[in-house]
């Protein structure tokens, strides 16, 4: 009898450690720390190019994904170097209860002693903000006003203003999209969520200017992969 007991109770204890083990992983699973900041890329000729990229922080603990860059021979940063351009991989495990992601992105670009916005967008996918109307945009996150037209095209030609008039002031333009994800300051760094993802390959790029700061190298790729069959940790029970 006293044997059958010791049993149960080794069974039940393995068990609330399994529960306990698997919550703590669940509350910090599928997390990343991000920074986008400024970066070298070395050319085969040894030329240095100044590039922006993103780099992998400190790993989360408990986080089932990963994050490295995608040249595992690009240098690292030292005191007196930035770390050489790379785009960065980040996988995720895909669940099939639910695959959610969080990128803790922290910006460091600074260009010229301006301090550069950012955000980030993971083509195909909705989420860090993607959809969410800012103050003043009929679309995107943040806006900038529109280019002055009048005083400097005051003379040129509108014929979409009147079919009966060649010249005159030019039409009002709305605002411009300047951000189309959750726009992330200098030093101030930001949680972004994406729920729902799929299993695939995905592009992740800089949502800010994005013909400026992607072609500037705030690239990397997102990996939603099916995880490894496991029941989690039990503890080992001795029968007999």
């Amino acid at each position: 009898m006293r044997s059958n007991n010791f049993k149960s109770a080794l069974i039940k204890s393995g068990l609330a450690a399994s529960v306990l083990l698997l919550a703590a992983s669940v509350s910090h699973a599928q997390s990343v720390n991000l920074t986008a900041g400024p970066a070298t890329a070395y050319l085969p000729d040894g030329s240095a190019v100044p590039m922006w990229g993103y780099s992998c922080g400190a790993i989360v603990t408990g986080s089932t994904t990963s994050c490295a860059a995608l040249n595992p021979n690009a240098p690292a940063a030292t005191t007196t170097t930035l770390a050489g351009w790379s785009p960065v991989v980040i996988t995720v495990p895909y669940l099939s209860t639910g695959t959610s992601l969080t990128i803790n992105l922290t910006n460091s670009l600074t260009f010229n002693g301006n301090n550069i916005p950012t955000s980030l967008v993971i083509v195909g996918q909705l989420g860090g903000g993607l959809g969410t109307v800012g103050a003043g945009c009929t679309a995107g996150t943040t806006c900038t006003t529109s280019p002055d037209h009048t005083s400097t095209q005051s003379t040129a030609t509108w014929p979409i203003v009147s079919s009966t008039v060649t010249t005159g002031t030019p039409p009002t333009q709305g605002g411009r999209a300047q951000s189309f994800g959750t726009e992330v300051a200098v030093g101030t760094p930001a949680v972004l969520t994406w729920t729902s993802l799929k299993p695939g390959t995905y592009l992740i790029e800089s949502g800010t200017h994005p013909s400026i700061q992607g072609p500037m190298g705030l690239i990397g790729m997102l990996v939603v992969t099916t995880a490894p069959a496991t029941t989690g940790w039990m503890m080992p029970l001795l029968w007999r």
